[in-house]
C-alpha cells in the first residue's frame, strides 16, 4: 500500500531528462478493461518520450491485473526509475511529465484517506476497522453481555421477582458495563494503528453513548457518524466509509480556506492568492496550504536558493541569482511545502478557494 515513505521517494526523485506521472482510473465498476486500455493509449499519444511509453504499456498488458480501481505509473527510463502503485479508489485519468514525479493526485488521496478507524457499536459490542486508501481491513471487535429487552405487559411484579425499575437498573448496568469494553478495546485499537480521525457507525443513541465515554483525547478526533446495523456486510461498510471520508474532508476544508481567506482580511497568519503564497513558501511561513487540484500555472525559480515566481525578475531578491523558466510553479509549491513539513490540502470544485486566486495557506506566523 502506498504509504508517505513511498511519498518522500517521489519528492526526492528529480530527472536529467524527464519523468512520465501516469494516472488511469481502471474501477471496474466504472468502464471495462478495453475501454481503461483505450484511454491509456490517448493519454500516452500526447508524450514524446518512447521508452517510457513501452515501458508502461508493457507493464499494464503484461503484468496489471486490473483488480483495482486506480492506477498510478511513474517511468523515467533513463534514470532506471520505475515505479507502479494500485489504489482500491477511483481517480482521474492524467498524464504528465517532467524533472519531478506529479503528486498533486497523490497528496490528495493521502489527505482524504488515510489514518481512519471505523466502529460500529450497539448495546453489546462493537467492530473495529482500520480504513486506508480504499482499503477496509476488520480489525477486531468485542462482544459483552446479552442485553436483553424488558417484556411489555401489564400489572404489578409478582411477589419475590424484580420490579420494572429493577429490570431496567439491571439492563441499564449492564449496556454500561459493555460500553466501558468498547471503550478500552477500542482506544487501544486507535492508539495502534495510528489513528487520526474516527467514524463511528450504529444509532443515534449507541453513538452517543460511545462518543460521551471516550475520553476527550479521542473525542477530539470523532468526525464523522453514520447509521449503521452491526450485521452490515464489509462492502457496506467500505461504501459509507467512502462517502463519509470524502464529505468528512470537503467541509474540514472548506473550514480551513474560509479561515485563510479571514486571516488573509485581517492582515493575520493568511496569505491568498499565487505571488502571496509563493512568497510565504520560499520563507518557509506556511503552516497548511490549499491549492485547487487543476490549478498550474508556468513560473520562474531561483537557480540558487529555489525561490519561486510568477513575475519576470532580472535577480533572485533573495540571493542574487538568475532564474530558469519552470512550466509548472504550482507543481513546484506543492513539493517545496512538504519539504518544509507543512500539510498541503488539494482541494476540488470549491468556490471559495478559486475566488482566493485558486491558492491559499495558513501561516505559522
Amino acid at each position: 500500500m502506498f504509504s508517505e515513505k513511498d511519498l518522500q521517494e517521489l519528492l526526492d526523485y528529480s530527472a536529467e531528462n524527464q519523468v512520465v506521472s501516469l494516472y488511469l482510473n481502471t474501477d471496474p465498476t466504472e468502464s471495462t478493461t478495453e475501454a481503461a486500455s483505450l484511454r491509456l493509449r490517448n493519454l500516452l499519444k500526447t508524450i514524446d518520450l518512447p521508452e517510457d511509453v513501452q515501458a508502461i504499456e508493457n507493464f499494464v498488458s503484461l503484468e496489471y491485473d486490473w483488480a483495482a480501481k486506480g492506477l498510478v505509473i511513474f517511468s523515467d527510463h533513463a534514470g532506471n526509475f520505475f515505479k507502479t502503485y494500485q489504489f482500491n479508489l477511483s481517480i482521474p485519468n492524467e498524464v504528465y511529465a517532467g524533472k519531478h514525479p506529479t503528486i498533486r493526485p497523490l497528496v490528495r488521496l493521502l489527505d482524504t484517506f488515510t489514518g481512519w478507524g471505523v466502529v460500529l457499536v450497539d448495546k453489546e459490542g462493537a467492530r473495529l476497522f482500520s480504513f486506508d486508501l480504499g482499503e477496509l481491513s476488520e480489525i477486531g471487535g468485542i462482544k459483552g453481555e446479552e442485553v436483553k429487552q424488558m417484556k411489555r405487559g401489564g400489572g404489578a411484579a409478582m411477589p419475590g421477582r424484580m420490579g420494572g425499575a429493577d429490570v431496567s437498573s439491571k439492563i441499564e448496568n449492564i449496556i454500561e458495563k459493555n460500553i466501558k469494553e468498547v471503550i478500552n478495546e477500542a482506544t487501544e485499537f486507535f492508539d495502534h494503528h495510528h489513528v487520526r480521525r474516527i467514524m463511528i457507525g450504529g444509532t443515534d443513541d449507541n453513538i452517543a453513548r460511545f462518543k460521551d465515554e471516550l475520553p476527550k483525547s479521542w473525542q477530539s478526533l470523532v468526525v464523522g457518524e453514520f447509521p449503521m446495523s452491526m450485521t452490515a456486510s464489509e462492502d457496506e461498510v467500505l461504501e459509507q466509509t467512502t462517502i463519509e471520508a470524502l464529505e468528512t474532508q470537503r467541509k474540514m476544508n472548506k473550514s480551513l480556506v474560509n479561515q485563510a481567506v479571514t486571516l488573509t482580511a485581517k492582515g493575520s497568519n493568511g496569505v491568498i492568492g499565487l505571488i502571496d503564497t509563493l512568497n510565504a513558501i520560499h520563507e518557509g511561513r506556511v503552516r497548511v496550504l490549499f491549492v485547487d487540484q487543476d490549478f498550474e500555472q508556468k513560473g520562474y525559480r531561483c537557480k540558487g536558493c529555489g525561490y519561486l515566481t510568477t513575475q519576470t525578475l532580472e535577480t533572485c531578491p533573495f540571493c542574487g541569482d538568475s532564474f530558469e523558466k519552470i512550466d509548472k510553479a504550482v507543481e513546484m509549491a506543492v513539493r517545496e511545502t512538504l519539504q518544509k513539513n507543512a500539510d498541503v490540502k488539494v482541494i476540488t470544485d470549491m468556490e471559495v478557494l478559486k475566488e482566493a486566486g485558486n491558492i491559499a495557506a495558513i501561516l505559522r506566523y
